[in-house]
């Protein structure tokens, strides 16, 4: 099998196969890039040369990469990916149906374009989202016009980003709701690689933020790597569009106060596992100054026993004004949303889940998420709140919450996707008032259809 790979659109993050992609990259089959979501164009890629390498599968490696079957039969210069899911939840009682439509082709033999749409329905409206009619939202989630130059990528428009090795979420720059619009720098090298983001986060302000990330790709064992992120306003300043230059010093130089991020990560692969760490620095004082050092940190493995249960968990914990900025406008944050971890700061989380994967495409699991929030804010710098430089953590009446959850996922006949669950949340100090403890039961059953 030999595909000629033209596809240039995005999976949908949420889709119903991401652990199946995990699955392959922890036992190595798969090496999944720094920045996603995934492209088709690095996905059909990866799953044809498995195809062509005559590798030795076992029996649930193949329902694995058959279930890949409806995403690799595309036409090969228009080619086109649709999601649809029906959701219901009992408590509380929510509804959603949506259509993912994604498509994509090539103009010439190094232009290509891509186009990303969701049309969704619930019973609560998005209050983030874009401007709904009659409970309906439309979500523009992705266009762009992709450039490629020998092995140099740049691609302009709107796409999503999630940069770091982290499963759903990351420090420095996570999923939005509608993506970003700017442009993405892609250079690759045989154990470097480089990537450059520029977006515009509010243009009627004048809001932009700029990353760029040095990485070393040792493929199949080692990534490790180092990103820079500037979030500034009021003017655009031509200097942070330069990738090349480091904006920390970039931004002495001129005299300004912009919101400077430093994030180091790394992820190792041995044993059918992998374990993965992320450190960012938002403020450090190396200097004896009464100012708060503001820090978080993110530790995490995910690991195959016996071939067959994959194992996923990770610690989250992000200081108290993390992300904060005494000049309200350089706040890191977009349309209400934090750039960096969704729960903003002041706050930590654990998660783990067990989900055994087989032959038969019936897959039984296991979620626990705990999370203790305090009353800090991203909109609440140190500078406006005042007090303690070092305060317990996290801070204030803290609001816990634990969640867990069975569940079952059937897939049938590589296009329909079952997946229900039943579990309990208990929560203390609910909405940061002392006392007020309550628990709540879960049900969530789901329908997804990829076509």
């Amino acid at each position: 099998m030999l595909l000629l790979i033209l596809f240039s659109y995005i999976i949908p993050f949420d889709s119903p196969i991401m652990d199946n992609i995990e699955y392959l990259q922890i036992k190595g089959l798969v090496d999944i890039p720094t920045i996603r979501p995934y492209e088709m164009e690095w996905f059909v890629s990866q799953i044809d040369e498995l195809l062509i390498n005559d590798i030795e599968f076992n029996e649930t490696d193949k329902k694995i990469i058959s279930s890949f079957s409806p995403l690799l039969i595309k036409n090969e210069d228009f080619a086109y990916l649709i999601h649809t899911k029906g959701e219901y939840q009992r408590i509380p009682e929510y509804y959603c149906g949506f259509v993912d439509f994604s498509a994509g082709g090539q103009l010439t033999n190094n232009i290509r374009y891509a186009q990303a749409i969701r049309f969704q329905y619930a019973s609560e409206i998005d209050s983030f989202g874009p401007k709904p009619w009659n409970d309906f939202q439309t979500y523009l989630t992705e266009g762009l016009v992709k450039f490629n130059v020998g092995k140099i990528k740049f691609d302009i428009g709107r796409r999503n980003f999630l940069l770091g090795p982290g499963d759903e979420n990351d420090l420095l720059l996570s999923l939005a709701p509608q993506g970003y619009d700017g442009f993405l720098l892609f250079i690759p090298g045989r154990y470097y690689e480089f990537y450059n983001i520029f977006s515009i986060l509010d243009a009627s302000l004048n809001r932009y933020i700029s990353i760029h990330r040095l990485g070393l790709n040792i493929k199949g064992f080692l990534k490790l790597g180092f990103s820079e992120a500037i979030l500034f306003g009021g003017t655009l300043e031509p200097l942070y569009l330069n990738p090349f230059l480091p904006y920390y010093f970039a931004q002495w130089g001129i005299d300004k106060n912009d919101n400077i991020m430093w994030c180091f990560d790394l992820q190792v692969s041995l044993f059918n596992s992998i374990i993965y760490g992320e450190f960012l620095i938002d403020d450090y004082m190396y200097e004896d100054d009464p100012y708060p050092n503001k820090l978080a940190y993110k530790l995490g493995f995910k690991s195959l026993i016996f071939n067959n249960l994959l194992l996923k968990a990770n610690y989250t914990r992000v200081d108290k004004w993390v992300y904060t900025h005494k000049i309200s406008i350089n706040t890191y944050e977009c349309n209400g949303y934090p750039l960096g971890f969704p729960l903003g700061n002041d706050v930590d989380k654990l998660f783990f889940s067990a989900k055994f994967m087989n032959k038969y495409g019936l897959y039984p699991g296991l979620i626990i998420d705990y999370t203790r929030k305090g009353e800090g804010s991203i909109f609440l710098p140190y500078e406006q709140e005042g007090g303690d430089w070092n305060p317990p953590f996290p801070s204030g009446i803290v609001e816990k919450k634990l969640e867990v959850k069975f569940g079952l996922e059937y897939i049938l006949r590589h296009n329909f996707y079952i997946e229900a669950d039943v579990g309990k949340r208990y929560w203390t100090n609910y909405g940061h008032i002392s006392g007020d403890d309550k628990d709540e039961m879960l049900f969530n059953i789901s329908l997804w259809m990829v076509l």
